[in-house]
């Protein structure tokens, strides 16, 4: 172990996490900037929504990458993540200058700048999956564990930066006067008023935006440094480029990298194959598809604080259940059945805060919001845990199976961002909660 470790180059350690940050920290940073952006635009508690169906609709990327490498087998990765991070970078900037603008569409005023560009930043972060991870196979494989790092820096350092941030306090109501033009008389409404946070949304944006540069930054350096030339394969490893490939969660990838020694010998049952996978479906659709487009509802009504809280130590939840199947012995399966329902009816509380808003049980008390709280962060961390440790299994039964489990994950995640994007913004399910 330590002559690995002495063989290592701390620079290529730094440059290849560096590179990971850029993987998902746009897409995660706009998660976490919620509490403050339904406060300022016109979609107000039904944007969480629009942000769920518009970032399923971007894995049209990693499509288009897939079908891009099958007519070009020979394509090497390396232009196309400059295009990409470039993209990435652009976006950023413009999302920092413009997230305020809005447009009317058939009479219903619309934050098309912001839509727009969470589409291409969830486009360059969807890509990234069947992009970044291949790329690495080109260096050798021990630093394939730095860029996982960073990969989990991209959801730990905005989650962060917004804890820092803050909402600035809950809202007040106050009397604000008013003039009438048309009959010439002043009056008195009473109106909702938000505290400062410490830092405006417009500097979060120009965060995300420097951590991708420095991203493009780190991966421009590898590509082009002669002094850690030498860190890399001549031929890259087909088994590990295979595998990076198979992935779709990178972190899946390191779970069953580093998990060698948990590996079953045994084959599952074909009923114990079709469970597990259905298994990944419902998780996915809850975790990526129904619960984030009504956290809004759910936890707007116990408050700005309760909401942000939620929101940003459920960030901190994802990447500590993920990595802790590194330390933990492969769980069994009636013990991953038992918090799939645990998960479920952590999800069934919080789906009943958001249909029962703007009253949701124990509104008004500390109980309330730290329930509703401590409830996100709960069912974050167990079904991320569920996630992985079923893609893992899946993993151990071969290709087809890690396949199929990756096919599941993205028509589970697509199908409940739909469906909860109608009944939020058609047939109008949820109210909002108004303080005043």
């Amino acid at each position: 172990m330590t002559g690995l470790t002495m063989a290592r180059r701390p620079l290529v350690d730094l440059l290849a996490m560096m590179f990971g940050v850029g993987a998902w920290v746009a897409v995660n940073g706009l998660w976490v900037e919620l509490p403050l952006l339904v406060q300022h635009l016109p979609e107000g508690w039904n944007l969480p929504s629009y942000l769920a169906v518009i970032i399923q609709i971007a894995n049209v990327g990693p499509i288009a990458y897939s079908v891009m490498r099958s007519l070009r087998p020979g394509l090497r990765p390396s232009p196309v993540v400059y295009g990409v991070l470039g993209l990435g970078s652009v976006a950023s900037l413009l999302m920092a200058l413009l997230w305020q603008k809005t447009s009317w569409i058939n009479g219903v005023q619309h934050s098309t700048a912001l839509l727009v560009l969470v589409f291409l930043l969830a486009l360059v972060d969807c890509t990234s999956s069947v992009l970044f991870l291949p790329y690495m196979a080109v260096w050798r494989e021990i630093y394939l564990s730095s860029y996982l790092v960073g990969e989990g820096l991209s959801g730990l350092l905005p989650a962060l930066m917004a804890l820092a941030q803050g909402v600035g306090g809950n809202a007040m109501c106050e009397n604000v006067t008013k003039y009438n033009e048309t009959f010439n008389f002043n009056y008195t409404v009473e109106e909702s008023v938000s505290l400062s946070p410490r830092f405006s949304v417009t500097g979060f944006f120009f965060f995300l935006m420097a951590m991708t540069v420095a991203s493009g930054l780190a991966f421009t350096l590898l590509e082009h440094l002669p002094d850690i030339r030498s860190e890399k394969v001549v031929v890259p490893s087909v088994t590990n480029s295979v595998s990076a490939l198979e992935s779709s969660q990178s972190i899946d990838y390191l779970m069953s990298n580093t998990s060698g020694q948990k590996r079953q010998l045994q084959t599952m049952s074909v009923s114990v194959y079709w469970l597990l996978l259905a298994g990944q479906a419902g998780a996915s659709s809850l975790t990526n598809g129904v619960l984030p487009s009504i956290q809004s509802f759910s936890c707007g009504a116990y408050g700005n604080v309760a909401y942000h809280l939620a929101v940003t130590l459920s960030s901190l939840a994802n990447p500590v259940a993920a990595f802790l199947t590194l330390t933990l012995p492969r769980c069994k399966r009636y013990l991953l059945t038992m918090l799939g329902v645990l998960g479920t009816l952590l999800a069934a509380y919080i789906m009943a805060t958001a249909l029962l808003s703007p009253l949701p049980p124990l509104m008004g008390t500390a109980a309330g919001e730290a329930l509703v709280v401590c409830a996100w962060v709960l069912f974050t961390g167990v079904m991320t845990y569920v996630r992985v440790e079923i893609a893992n299994q899946m993993r151990e039964e071969g290709q087809r199976a890690l396949f199929w489990c990756g096919a599941v994950t993205q028509a589970g995640s697509a199908v409940g961002a739909v469906i909860t994007f109608v009944l939020v913004n058609v047939y109008g399910f949820f109210t909002a909660y108004t303080p005043c």
